[in-house]
């Protein structure tokens, strides 16, 4: 490129490496999907509130640990990751775009100058 140290075949495969990287976190966050754990038994209809309320909840740290406090602090750290990783993946995506952009507008500065060089030396070829 004239004037420019930056190779845009460097810019493009950087481009593509993070969108492959984006994809990836993008795979992870669709991964995280479904990882939660019930904190209550979800009766709550009924008498006092329906006879899920007496009843341990049922969750990945067993129904009869009683421990709706885990399975809670889970769940808030699960969000917090999800959520983390969900900005990975755009963040990431979004640089990969702006690389891809840079390539471009380097490669259309790069024609601009080419035309203007030749022009120069048509003109003065000319004279």
């Amino acid at each position: 490129m004239i004037g420019f140290e930056t190779d845009l075949q460097d810019l493009r495969d950087s481009a593509r490496a993070l969108q492959g990287a984006a994809d990836a976190a993008e795979a992870a966050s669709n991964g995280l999907r479904g990882t939660d754990v019930p904190v209550n038994s979800g009766d709550t209809g009924g008498f006092f509130g329906g006879l899920g309320g007496m009843f341990p909840a049922d969750n990945a740290f067993g129904r009869t640990l009683g421990m709706p406090a885990v399975a809670a602090a889970y769940n808030d750290h699960l969000a917090k990751i999800q959520k983390l990783v969900a900005q990975l993946h755009q963040t990431t995506a979004d640089t990969s775009h702006a690389l891809m952009r840079v390539a471009e507008l380097y490669e259309k500065a790069d024609e601009n100058s080419k035309q203007r060089v030749n022009r120069a030396a048509a003109g003065l070829e000319g004279n």
